[in-house]
């Protein structure tokens, strides 16, 4: 029963695992190609169109390369004024940003999906994806792309006579151009916030923008010409007739005036009441422009015929005004995009309501899920307990038995154990007395034989000691006869030391204490000034054995360790060494020592590795 869990969490994990490794493919060189294209395509979007002209789609490795491609080329032929009414293109980028993009890129695909639905005619289905990313403004950094939306968005609001939000979306899209320093696109969004004042008769917000313009032209002058068109309407609408005439003056200096600007000085010659230059203007426009058919156009045109006098043609001129109006607004009316906003608006708040009680629905089953493991597990735990309860009801049961049982057979054993225990003593008694009796005998033999072993070691230990002391003093008056360059400290020090060989064979030979005297008394002095007599031994020994001294030497000792050396030379152990020297560095001296030399720290014995060495030399 625990096993399946175990094995369905094990497949779970390496399926993750999998997934994971599988959606972690590292991209192809066709990566960096679109960086580049990506750099290019602000500052020169027709190198960047050839260059993702030249990338081949079958060098792409992953969906995310697919779409990036995609999103990059509907950028570039926008950029390049190239208009497309199919998704062919940007396809790829839809499927593949708008559920694994970042907001960057879910806004950008958003947008010129929306570009693609503008194109084609269709703008409610525009306006759609423009609110759809709207969404991404407070995730997104991309500011050119928020402030193209915005732009793009107030044009359709505009053809809905939705002039407030026209107007709001242009202000903010200005805004935005102006933190990244579009200051011509900029002023282009100013203009058109101009233009809606003076539709919607706000000579405040006219003024305050004819306010900033000013400022703008005083630092670039070329941005004059964007707001010059709009002037003559700003001075029809809020101006007086001095301005009217000032500016009719300026714009017949001109050498050329198109067809908008026509309009605007023919509604300016119908203000101050010259019917004459009024009707000039409007029939001088080109009989084939589409102008011919604007509303402003159709609105004016009544007013110029009627101050003419032609009240007719003012009648039929208001007649047609009155019809394309009304087409106007069946056009409008026929597409969702007056309710656009509240559309969407209803749409979010939909989708917010189906996300929270998806979220609620989902934390209820999490929710009855463990609680549904809680009362499982309360559930096979009490269920184990119980059934560990009569197990050890009867376990305990069975135990009494087995302890009663066993209570008697102890009895009964103790019983026999006692009886034979009895029998043991007196058995153990007697033959303890005979043992006893037998070891008596065996130690008044064994302390016999020992004081024969002692007394035989101790005759040859005086004769082996009696040699060496007689080879040493013949070894040292040897070296005194024949050495006659001696320095003179080494030349006392073997000296001294013979007296007190002479002292110490004196005594072992003859067994008279009064030799021992004089070198009792040399001993204690020597024994007592030790830094003295290390230093005697070391002379003594560099006359005696003048290779093992060399050696030491050469191996870097110094002084005072071939002192410490001397010492395991006559026969001292580590410990007798340490005890006589007195001093806490023993061991790290006789550690350093061990380094010089190349003896192994714990297999070797310093004391018989010098002894050795000596020999040897």
């Amino acid at each position: 029963m625990s096993k399946r869990p175990i094995k369905f969490y094990v497949c779970v994990l390496l399926l993750s695992i999998i997934i994971t490794a599988v959606g972690c493919v590292g991209h192809s060189e066709v990566w960096e190609k679109l960086d580049v294209v990506e750099q290019l395509m602000e500052t020169k979007p027709d190198s960047a169109l050839v260059l993702l002209d030249r990338v081949k789609v079958s060098d792409f490795i992953s969906n995310e390369e697919v779409a990036r491609y995609a999103l990059l080329k509907s950028i570039a032929l926008d950029k390049n004024y190239i208009d497309t009414t199919t998704f062919d293109i940007l396809q790829p980028a839809i499927d593949y940003y708008l559920k694994h993009g970042s907001p960057d890129e879910k806004l950008k695909t958003y947008y010129y999906q929306g570009r693609i639905y503008q194109n084609q005619g269709d703008n409610d289905s525009a306006i759609q994806s423009f609110m759809r990313g709207r969404e991404y403004f407070g995730q997104s950094e991309d500011s050119i792309t928020m402030a193209n939306l915005m732009v793009a968005k107030a044009t359709i609001l505009y053809t809905t006579y939705k002039f407030d939000d026209y107007i709001h979306d242009n202000l903010y899209a200005a805004k935005l151009y102006r933190g990244i320093g579009k200051d011509g696109y900029e002023m282009s969004c100013l203009a058109n916030v101009l233009d809606g004042g003076i539709i919607t008769n706000n000579k405040q917000l006219a003024d305050s923008v004819l306010f900033v313009a000013q400022q703008r032209v005083s630092e670039n002058e070329e941005l004059g010409s964007l707001f010059s068109p709009y002037l003559l309407s700003y001075a029809v609408n809020f101006g007086d007739k001095d301005d009217i005439i000032e500016l009719l003056d300026y714009c017949n200096s001109l050498d050329s005036i198109d067809d908008a600007v026509k309009i605007d000085i023919a509604e300016a010659y119908c203000k101050i009441g010259d019917s004459y230059n009024a009707k000039r203007f409007i029939d001088s426009i080109d009989s084939v422009s589409d102008l011919t058919k604007s509303l402003k156009l159709l609105a004016i045109k009544p007013d110029i015929l009627e101050l003419n006098g032609d009240f007719a043609g003012a009648l039929s001129a208001y007649r047609d005004f009155l019809t394309t109006i009304d087409s106007i607004h069946l056009n409008i009316f026929s597409h969702d995009l007056l309710f656009a906003k509240e559309r969407h608006e209803m749409e979010r708040c939909n989708m917010q309501k189906m996300q929270k009680r998806d979220k609620i629905i989902w934390l209820c089953l999490c929710m009855a899920l463990v609680l549904l493991c809680i009362t499982g597990y309360i559930y096979y735990h009490y269920r184990l307990g119980k059934a560990k309860g009569l197990l050890d009801d009867q376990e305990k049961k069975r135990l009494r038995l087995e302890q009663d049982n066993l209570k008697k057979e102890n009895e009964n054993l103790e019983l026999r154990n006692h009886q034979a225990e009895l029998e043991r003593q007196n058995l153990q008694q007697a033959n303890e007395k005979l043992e006893l009796e037998r070891h008596n005998a065996i130690l008044e033999k064994q302390a016999a034989e020992l004081d024969c072993e002692r007394q035989s070691l101790v005759a040859e230990n005086l004769h082996l000691k009696i040699e060496q002391l007689e080879d040493e003093s013949a070894s040292l008056k040897e070296i005194l006869e024949k050495r006659k360059d001696l320095a003179k400290p080494i030349a006392d020090a073997i000296k001294i030391r013979m007296e007190m060989l002479n002292g110490l064979l004196a005594t072992k030979i003859t067994e008279n204490d009064s030799y021992a005297k004089p070198y009792g008394a040399w001993r204690d002095q020597l024994i007592q000034d030790k830094d003295e007599f290390m230093n005697t031994t070391r002379l003594a020994f560099k006359a005696s054995h003048p290779k093992f001294i060399e050696y030491l030497e050469a191996h870097g000792l110094t002084e005072s360790e071939i002192n410490y050396v001397c010492l395991y030379a006559i026969g001292l152990r580590g410990k007798e060494a340490g005890e006589y020297m007195q001093l806490k560095r023993h061991y790290h001296i006789s550690s350093d020592v061990r380094k010089k030399l190349g003896i192994d720290e714990h297999q070797t014995n310093i004391g018989i590795y010098i002894r050795k060495l000596m020999k040897q030399l």
